[in-house]
């Protein structure tokens, strides 16, 4: 792919932030008074369409606001993994993934499980394969913020939810992974909805592996939960080093 002109990402970028925060379908006359992009809402407007046109944003009808799809969101999660963003919230976040983090290491999963959750306004779950427990929490944040309106869709996640001890037992893809976390934008390797994104971690200590998830909507707030994963495996590390 051609390497994007530095307006056009920012307006991308702005464009999904805005999703985000908001869940407002993206509009040019919205970006135009949310951001200073130097330009008029008809040359945003332009720039939307070519967006549009390259499989970023997708719009149910012409006159209608657009959404991201799993490329935009793909593409500016890689971008902020690699970016100096990353640096800077990381020191933020540090406190909170030491509370965390103490959670873990005192072995209180369950509340470790249920304090992500509350953090990242997600469902929060933790899988402890030598013991084969599950811990859940954040289930009525998770369908609350689902962008979706479809009776099928909540029961494809309902699936994905019931069957995720299951499936992770099935296939521990994740003992052969050594780079995390991982990202997975619209299905991941437990869950099969479109709908729902996931970001993993694995935390290791005495000996014991704690795989961590966190499952929200295809708009969960990427930064600060991708920041908070980093900053719990930054402070894991510092103790055993």
């Amino acid at each position: 792919m051609a390497r994007m002109k530095d307006r056009t990402k920012q307006i991308l970028e702005s464009g999904i932030e805005y999703f985000i925060r908001t869940g407002e379908p993206i509009t040019s006359e919205r970006l135009y008074g949310a951001y200073d992009f130097g330009i008029k809402p008809a040359m945003i407007r332009c720039e939307l369409n070519e967006l549009g046109s390259q499989g970023f944003f997708e719009q149910g009808h012409p006159s209608g606001g657009r959404r991201p799809t799993h490329k935009a969101y793909r593409l500016f999660v890689d971008g902020f993994l690699s970016g100096k963003a990353l640096s800077m919230l990381l020191e933020e976040c540090l406190p909170p993934a030491e509370e965390l983090l103490s959670f873990f290491l005192e072995g209180e999963r369950r509340a470790f499980v249920e304090d992500l959750s509350d953090r990242l306004d997600v469902l929060g779950a933790g899988y402890a394969p030598k013991g084969g427990e599950l811990y859940q929490s954040g289930l009525s944040s998770l369908l609350g913020k689902l962008d979706t309106d479809a009776k099928e869709e909540f029961v494809r996640v309902a699936e994905d939810l019931e069957s995720l001890g299951e499936r992770l037992d099935e296939d521990r893809w994740w003992e052969r992974e050594s780079v995390w976390p991982r990202v997975f934008v619209g299905r991941s390797p437990f869950t099969k909805s479109r709908h729902l994104s996931v970001i993993a971690d694995r935390l290791s200590h005495a000996g014991d592996d704690f795989l961590v998830l966190a499952i929200g909507p295809n708009r969960m707030d990427y930064e600060k939960s991708i920041a908070i994963f980093k900053a719990l495996e930054d402070s894991l590390s510092s103790m055993h080093a």
